[in-house]
C-alpha cells in the first residue's frame, strides 16, 4: 500500500509467515520474492487444497493476518490455487 516501505513490509511479513502461517495446520513452505517492478509475490506449498482453503478463511478472523493485510493495497491482490502436477 501507499507510505509502506520495504522495511515495513518484510518486518511484518516475518511475524506473519512465523506466527500466523507456520502455525496453520498442513503448510509445508511460504515464500515471498520482489519484482523489478515493485511488485511482491508470496507462494505457500500446501499438503492438501482443503489446508490452504482453510488457512484463507482461517486469515479473515486472525488479528496478526489483518494486521499484515492492512500493508496491503486491496485493488492489487490476487489469490489463486494451483495443483501440482506428478512428474
Amino acid at each position: 500500500a501507499d507510505g509502506v516501505t520495504e522495511e515495513d513490509f518484510l518486518t511484518k511479513n516475518a511475524d506473519y509467515q512465523q506466527r500466523f502461517a507456520y502455525q496453520r495446520e498442513g503448510l509445508v513452505r511460504r515464500t515471498v520474492a520482489s519484482g523489478l517492478d515493485g511488485a511482491w509475490l508470496a507462494v505457500s506449498w500446501w499438503r492438501s487444497m482443503n489446508d490452504a482453503r482453510r488457512s484463507t478463511a482461517e486469515a479473515n478472523t486472525s488479528s496478526i493476518a489483518i494486521e499484515f493485510n492492512a500493508l496491503l493495497d486491496p485493488t492489487t491482490l490476487s489469490t489463486e490455487y494451483f495443483k501440482e502436477l506428478p512428474g
